[in-house]
Formats: C-alpha cells, sequence, structure tokens
C-alpha cells in the first residue's frame, strides 16, 4: 500500500452518515474547487478486488457536488438534479483514488459540472451532472453582497 500526502485534507462526512461509514474519503478545498481521494479497502471493492460501481458514482457525485458548492460560495449542499457516469477502467484494492471537477455553466439557479476520478494520472471513471443552486443561497448573497454564504447563514 502506498503512502499518499494528505496534507490539507480533512475527513469528508458526518460521523455516523452513509458517506462516513463507506469511507474514509478526504476533502480539500482549493478556493473554487475541491478535490477528493479515497484509499480502497476491502469494504470498497467486489470479489475480484476492483472498486463498486455504487462507489465510484457516490465519489464521482461527492466530488462534482462539493465543487459546485464552493464554485457558487455555499458551504451547504446543492442538490444533484441529474449525473450521468462512465466507468472506463478498473481501480483495485490499495489504489488512492482521486476526484476532480469542474463547473463549466453557472446560471442563478443552475449549475453544470464535469469531473473524473484518476489512480496515478489514469482516468478510472468520468461523469457530468446538473446540480440545483438553492433560491435562498443567492438571496443571501444579494443581501449580503458577499458571494459566500455558510449553511447558517441561508
Amino acid at each position: 500500500m502506498e503512502s499518499e500526502n494528505l496534507a490539507g485534507f480533512t475527513v469528508f462526512g458526518e460521523p455516523g452518515g452513509f458517506v462516513h461509514r463507506n469511507g474514509p474519503l478526504y476533502i480539500r478545498n482549493d478556493g473554487d474547487r475541491t478535490l477528493l481521494k479515497i484509499l480502497l479497502q476491502s469494504v470498497h471493492v467486489n470479489r475480484l478486488g476492483v472498486a463498486s460501481g455504487g462507489l465510484l458514482m457516490m465519489m464521482l457525485d461527492i466530488t462534482l457536488g462539493t465543487t459546485v458548492s464552493a464554485k457558487v460560495g455555499y458551504e451547504g449542499i446543492c442538490p444533484t438534479m441529474q449525473i450521468n457516469c462512465n466507468l472506463v477502467a478498473m481501480a483495485r484494492k490499495g489504489d488512492w483514488l482521486h476526484g476532480e471537477a469542474e463547473v463549466t455553466r453557472e446560471t442563478r439557479s443552475l449549475a453544470f459540472a464535469t469531473g473524473r476520478l484518476f489512480v496515478d494520472g489514469e482516468t478510472i471513471a468520468t461523469a457530468s451532472a446538473v446540480f440545483k443552486i438553492p433560491s435562498f443561497v443567492r438571496e443571501a448573497q444579494d443581501k449580503n453582497g458577499n458571494r459566500a454564504v455558510s449553511a447558517r447563514q441561508a
């Protein structure tokens, strides 16, 4: 098992929650995007030692969704309205799986994002998705003149 630099990363997910139970998933906020990573362990793979498709899709949804939230300046969750995933290669037990995404278009109420999961630079899965930007986020931003809105402010 290769060591991985976790500088600047924190564990993602509420203790006891779905994501937390299926991790640990590590996240780092890089301004208007996030980076995610997970060390694939026995609980993440099937009998062939290959990462579960469900795990890959969950990680894509989180990677794109957290990037959308970072880009629109909201510390809460922008709900996923639609997501398309393509599983293109295998990740195996012991691999560090990384996720990255970018927002490709943003309107007042919607954000569009694309992203990928990769191991050692090789793409494992890709996705494109549409997310709802809650109206209260934009209203709070209009009020305080600041793009950053915490879940408590909204």
